[in-house]
This record gives structure tokens, sequence and C-alpha cells, in this order.
């Protein structure tokens, strides 16, 4: 099975280990975000997209999970 993000072999909840990292430290982070500013998980995933210090990986599954949540 591949990754959902890209063409890796998945490992763990359908992402590669690289995604499936970012994803955790995507929903980590997400936590603190709320506490202090009380933003949704749309509004946390497009703020991620827009930041110029968030790394490739985290913005390639922000991008996955923004495009599942339209559907």
């Amino acid at each position: 099975m591949k990754c959902k993000v890209c063409s890796r072999d998945s490992q763990k909840g359908g992402f590669c280990t690289v995604h499936h990292k970012a994803y955790e430290n995507l929903v980590e982070k997400f936590q603190v975000w709320q506490k202090a500013t009380d933003v949704s998980w749309s509004q946390y995933l497009g703020e991620i997209q827009k930041n110029s210090l968030t790394g490739v990986w985290a913005k390639e599954v922000a991008k996955y999970l923004i495009e599942e949540e339209e559907q």
C-alpha cells in the first residue's frame, strides 16, 4: 500500500514514515495553537501551509488533509 501523500510504502495510518511523523507533529502542535489562538483545525492547516518556516512534509500532509475535508 502506498502513502496517502506520496509514492512511498505506507507504514502507519496510511502514511509513509516521514509523512506519519509530520502528521503526528501537526496534531501535537495544533493543541498548542488552539489553546493560544482558539483556531479551528481547518484554519490551522491553512496557516501551516502559508508559513514559510513549515517543512515540506508537514505542508504536504496539511494539503492532503485540507483536500480530504473538502470532499
